[in-house]
């Protein structure tokens, strides 16, 4: 039964790790703002409209539901702050969704349903898509994104660590041999301070007790997170890594 778990495990480690990889570093003026999956955020009359492209079918679908549910946030300086959120009520049909919000200086929105329960069982929140309203939401949906890749290599090298029973850091080659397919998504890193090339999720390891994952983010910028030592945490990230990498979108 243990067996079967952790074949169900594996594999729904390594569904979420091959969707992991991070887009190529853009150009550095800024990335692009008001747009995700296929639909675009557009102001009308200071109210924010959703614009489902044809590729968005599914997500416009999913949105046809009483749970629907819009959060948008200000992060000045890269600080979580200022929560404005409301039920979307959405018409059955059209590729324009009116969400009857005002913007109101926020970066960023996440469309979302909220948890209910359904059948006679819980149905946890699930992020939709997320849209950058600004180009410091852009920024800051970027990095979350690419710490979710990070977090997803990181439990598949726990998870290598507690089938494997034995005292010291997952080198690459164990992870590797655990789960071949990833090395579409995670590269090798020479040393502790390396970077990965754009697009893919650096790993290094000292087989005792340092580690180190590393990921360009859409500007270039390096973010990592390194244990080292009486398992000592060090990242530039922290404001993300609360992100659930299981979460089968951002």
């Amino acid at each position: 039964m243990r067996s079967s778990f952790l074949a169900m495990r594996r594999a729904l480690l390594l569904s979420v790790l091959l969707a992991s990889v991070a887009g190529p570093a853009q150009a550095q003026d800024g990335l692009p703002v008001g747009e995700s999956h296929g639909v675009q955020a557009e102001r009308s009359h200071g109210s924010l409209v959703l614009v489902f492209s044809p590729q968005a079918a599914k997500l416009r679908k999913r949105i046809n539901s009483p749970y629907a549910w819009i959060e948008c946030t200000q992060v000045p300086d890269g600080l979580f702050i200022g929560v404005h959120s409301g039920n979307l009520d959405v018409p059955r049909r059209g590729r324009r969704v009116g969400t009857g919000f005002g913007v109101r200086g926020e970066d960023y929105c996440r469309i979302f349903l909220r948890a209910h329960r359904a059948g006679g069982r819980h149905i946890p929140r699930r992020t939709l898509f997320s849209l950058s309203l600004t180009q410091a939401g852009a920024v800051y949906l970027d990095e979350e994104e690419k710490t979710v890749a990070l977090l997803r290599v990181s439990l598949a090298v726990e998870f290598v660590q507690e089938k494997a029973k034995r005292p010291g850091a997952v080198t690459y080659a164990r992870l590797i041999r655990a789960f071949p397919p990833i090395q579409r998504v995670v590269v090798e890193l020479a040393s502790p301070g390396d970077s990965p090339p754009p697009g893919k999720v650096g790993y290094f390891s000292d087989g005792a007790e340092h580690t180190v994952l590393a990921v360009l983010s859409g500007l270039g910028r390096r973010l990592f997170i390194e244990r080292s030592v009486g398992g000592v945490l060090t990242t530039n990230v922290a404001a993300h890594l609360g992100a659930n990498p299981l979460s089968p979108s951002r």
